[in-house]
């Protein structure tokens, strides 16, 4: 993979998920920045959202559909049917489903780990 813009994860994340309300895929790269955001926070390194490298992708991408998800939820638009790539809910979208995502995107930042400083004080 090579590193990709917010634009270029807002399409993934776009083509992932049928259905996405024009209200909402027109926010998508405003998303991708709140994923973007949250990973470099997490990991204390710095994630330039025109350029983000394939290491930070699927968690970006996962929160990303965490974002869009909750959005619909809030939206009352839960009881439709959801297919995320090959995964479909088609008994309509449990609430709750946002979460399970951010979390996932969540545990993909903890698998990479922080960074972490130290400092020593002197009296």
């Amino acid at each position: 993979m090579t590193a990709l813009s917010n634009i270029e994860i807002g399409s993934i994340v776009y083509n992932l998920i049928d259905n996405i309300p024009t209200g909402i895929s027109g926010t998508l790269p405003y998303l991708v920045n709140i994923g973007a955001y949250t990973a470099e926070n997490y990991t204390g390194n710095n994630i330039p959202v025109d350029a983000i490298i394939d290491t930070y992708q699927p968690a970006i991408i996962n929160l990303t559909i965490g974002q869009v998800l909750g959005q619909m939820e809030a939206q009352g638009l839960g009881t439709k049917a959801v297919k995320i790539g090959e995964l479909s809910i088609t008994k309509g979208m449990q609430e709750g489903t946002s979460i399970s995502f951010n979390q996932l995107g969540i545990k993909q930042l903890n698998d990479l780990g922080k960074n972490m400083s130290y400092y020593q004080t002197y009296n």
